[in-house]
């Protein structure tokens, strides 16, 4: 318990000095764009290749990475489900109320819970592998076809996946770690450094992206679809994966850290998918904040109660 209260006190921590720095507005109007930019391109996919040549591959292409895929595609799925026969909401609602309901922050969040209450960045590894390999890329498409004239077809998913820093990172890191290559320290160390960066920038970001935040300053339909959402990925997700998990046969700590994992909070690339297509924009960003503040509850119960 003291360690997910010392995790998230320097989780929030980060995140408060990022909203105190956009008040003041001492790096300027385009600091949050960036951070985001930087970590996306250089400190994430830097941190993601130092977390897999540390690992075998076989921890990070093994149970966890199943939990994490069959608990994302279940609570989507059942989401889906439940809230078509139960609104009369269609399309792109049901879709991104979906997704904001099983997309977990696996980078923004999960790099600092993973390091900072797990003990070990390499917990979130197979969550981003799975999300940025085949969940991200599913839930573009759709929104794609539901939005535009044209699908971006199987080439253009293909290209999406090829073209995050991430995966290509995440490919090189798993290529390396399979073949058994050593990188002399002198070369890995300049890696180290934008990993290093990598956890205080994302937090910072989402900081500086809180300022002047007014979740349901008008109700414009969506509170319902996001309280639903909202409680589905802190509560359901994780029951879905722990019951996942144990018949998997994880126990202890592995069971602990792929449920931590699953009760992140909804990932911030949900609110930019739906800014990019202008699908009820609204349901993504207060789902996004919601499960932000909820998760530091659900993670100080699961401690409480899986005993980690």
């Amino acid at each position: 318990m003291s360690g997910v209260l010392s995790g998230f006190f320097i989780v929030w921590a980060l995140i408060g000095v990022g909203w105190l720095t956009a008040r003041t507005g001492v790096l300027g109007p385009h600091a949050r764009y960036v951070l985001n930019r930087t970590t996306f391109f250089l400190a994430s996919p830097a941190l993601v290749l130092v977390g897999l040549l540390q690992s075998e591959p076989g921890e990070v292409l093994s149970t966890p990475m199943l939990v994490a895929a069959l608990a994302g595609l279940l609570t989507g799925g059942l989401l889906l489900g439940v809230l078509r026969v139960a609104t009369s909401r269609r399309g792109v609602d049901l879709v991104v109320a979906a997704i904001s309901g099983s997309v977990v922050n696996g980078a923004n969040m999960g790099f600092p819970i993973a390091a900072y209450v797990l003990g070990d960045i390499s917990h979130a590894i197979p969550v981003i592998l799975f999300q940025q390999a085949v969940y991200t890329p599913l839930y573009l498409f759709v929104l794609h076809a539901l939005t535009q004239e044209r699908s971006p077809g199987p080439a253009g998913v293909a290209r999406s996946i090829l073209a995050n820093p991430t995966i290509i990172a995440s490919a090189v890191g798993l290529v390396l770690s399979a073949a058994g290559v050593r990188i002399p320290e002198v070369m890995l160390e300049p890696v180290r450094s934008l990993a290093d960066m990598a956890i205080p920038a994302m937090l910072l970001a989402y900081g500086l992206s809180l300022y002047g935040s007014r979740p349901f300053a008008r109700d414009d339909g969506y509170r319902g679809l996001i309280a639903v959402s909202s409680a589905t990925k802190l509560v359901v997700m994780p029951l879905i994966a722990l019951g996942i998990g144990a018949a998997l046969g994880l126990r202890g700590q592995d069971l602990y850290a792929v449920v931590v994992m699953a009760a992140l909070p909804t990932a911030q690339n949900v609110y930019v998918a739906a800014a990019r297509y202008e699908a009820s924009e609204n349901l993504a960003r207060d789902t996004v904040l919601v499960t932000t503040i909820g998760t530091v509850v659900v993670l100080l119960v699961l401690a409480g109660v899986l005993g980690a």
